[in-house]
């Protein structure tokens, strides 16, 4: 188990911890289908267990997922 911290640069562009949680359990179902990882916003960060460090460039990639989806909902 490894604690991830995001930063407040980064945290402010995942509004939820659902997002969080949906990103994690994609990355990690296969291999540890009932992992807890205890997502939770403190001092302007998220913060939660994972199995190992999550990368930047993911943390990124999951930020762009989440814009797309909000530019997707705010044109409909």
């Amino acid at each position: 188990m490894v604690l991830n911290v995001i930063e407040p640069v980064q945290t402010r562009y995942i509004p939820l911890a659902e997002d969080l949680e949906k990103f994690l359990r994609a990355k990690y179902e296969q291999e540890y289908p009932s992992y807890e990882f205890n997502v939770e916003h403190v001092c302007d960060r998220w913060t939660f267990e994972a199995p190992e460090k999550i990368e930047e460039e993911e943390i990124t990639r999951l930020i762009e997922e989440i814009e797309e989806n909000v530019k997707a909902i705010n044109t409909e």
